[in-house]
């Protein structure tokens, strides 16, 4: 009687482990496109808890992109720098998922020198409805 308890706890276990795998992760795609006024060029350095994606220039309209997933018990952050014409580092966090879990999951984001803007779901609107935000710099 133990020994098919056991059985049964294992199967349960292995089946919530394998429900949290396909259905915790919320699959996001980023793009970060250079839309500075001025037309320079955009150096972008993208990280996250646990992934450095590295430096990248960025020409004017060029667009730099990456996907990920979500962590299952939430937190998911991707924090950049932005720097032109040898400037200050300026810092946004490109995805918070306490933020952005229901704004976006084709994460747009449009830099501009006095705020980086992204197009974000409206809320009870279909999917194809999407209303540019713009946010301060950190």
């Amino acid at each position: 009687m133990l020994e098919i308890a056991m059985s049964l706890i294992g199967r349960s276990v292995l089946l919530l482990y394998m429900f949290t795998l396909v259905c915790g992760k919320h699959h996001i795609h980023m793009y970060i496109t250079n839309n500075l006024e001025g037309k320079e060029d955009l150096n972008i350095h993208c990280k996250s808890k646990s992934d450095d994606l590295g430096l990248h220039l960025l020409h004017i309209n060029q667009t730099y992109n990456w996907d990920f997933g979500t962590n299952f018990f939430g937190g998911t952050l991707f924090f950049c720098s932005f720097q032109w014409n040898n400037g200050r580092l300026l810092y946004l966090d490109v995805y918070d998922e306490t933020r952005d879990y229901s704004l976006c999951s084709d994460c747009h984001w449009y830099i501009h020198k006095n705020k980086p803007c992204r197009d974000e779901l409206v809320e009870g609107e279909p999917p194809t409805t999407l209303n540019r935000q713009c946010y301060n710099w950190k």
